[in-house]
């Protein structure tokens, strides 16, 4: 865990505080951010994480429900500073993760703002997406995706190959949630399709440009 002095947790609610920045072979600039007493992840032009504040996941768990009650593992392709366990932490659960994140900066910087027991219960990967979810077979309750490259959702995410791997990986009534933002409506359109061919039974819910996907399995 990583001890912030008490000066800079009373400053952060006045303004961010930097705690610490990076330029990796992934992302040239990297920004880890105390905001109002919960960490950030920042880029140049986006924001990655925001604690328990998050919007779409926060959006998507409180879709969720009261079936979150069942769920024992997460799986989250795309970690950030693990804002989904932060959420979920924060609503009382405590499943176990699986992280996965290419970027081992950030993997390293979740690792170290996660509550120790969220930690304790997590399996931390850096790992493609892409690469990892090809031989990935085990079962999970809620497969979270949450990909970006800035503001930009890579093509294979909303590929039907990608997809139906990860349903794969989903047991049967567990959930499928993907954070995507719309740039393009011609886009859209195509991956509405795509996720809709191999998750049926999606609910689709917006949050300004994002779209934030909840399907059933």
């Amino acid at each position: 865990m990583l001890h912030i002095p008490i000066y800079k947790k009373i400053l952060s609610y006045l303004y961010p505080v930097r705690i610490a920045k990076a330029a990796t072979p992934h992302n040239s600039v990297l920004e880890l951010c105390l905001s109002n007493g919960q960490f950030q992840l920042a880029t140049h032009d986006a924001l990655y994480s925001d604690g328990d504040r998050y919007r779409p996941l926060t959006i998507a768990f409180n879709h969720l429900g009261a079936a979150l009650y069942n769920v024992k593992r997460v799986l989250v392709l795309g970690t950030g500073l693990g804002s989904a366990a932060q959420i979920l932490y924060a609503k009382g659960y405590k499943p176990s993760y699986t992280f996965v994140e290419y970027d081992n900066t950030i993997l390293q910087w979740a690792m170290q703002t996660l509550p120790a027991d969220v930690v304790a219960k997590s399996i931390p990967i850096c790992a493609d997406a892409l690469l990892f979810i090809n031989d990935y077979k085990q079962e999970h309750d809620i497969l979270v995706v949450d990909i970006f490259n800035s503001r930009v959702v890579p093509a294979f995410v909303t590929t039907e190959d990608f997809l139906k791997k990860c349903r794969r990986c989903i047991k049967p009534g567990g959930h499928f949630v993907l954070n995507y933002i719309v740039l393009n409506n011609t886009d859209w359109t195509t991956v509405e399709q795509n996720i809709k061919s191999v998750f049926p039974n999606l609910t689709i819910l917006e949050n300004g440009i994002n779209r934030i996907m909840i399907a059933t399995v």
